[in-house]
């Protein structure tokens, strides 16, 4: 039960280690290709996303390519 108590904890960790890479570049690059208002955006409104693109990143990570290829 150890095992799977420490393989859970890693793959939670694993996660959120790519959702910081995520965040940090989507928070300067990706958030205006999904929303132009976004391009505008302050450094304190990137630096708020930063939380919730890490924990979403696999959605914002679908929406931003998707949106890359209708461009």
């Amino acid at each position: 039960m150890e095992a799977f108590v420490t393989l859970v904890v890693n793959l939670f960790l694993f996660y959120l280690l790519l959702g910081l890479l995520f965040a940090l570049v989507f928070a300067w690059k990706g958030a205006g290709a999904i929303d132009a208002k976004a391009i505008q955006a302050s450094w304190f409104f990137k630096l708020l996303i930063l939380p919730g693109a890490m924990a979403l990143w696999p959605l914002l990570l679908t929406k931003w390519i998707a949106k890359s290829k209708r461009s």
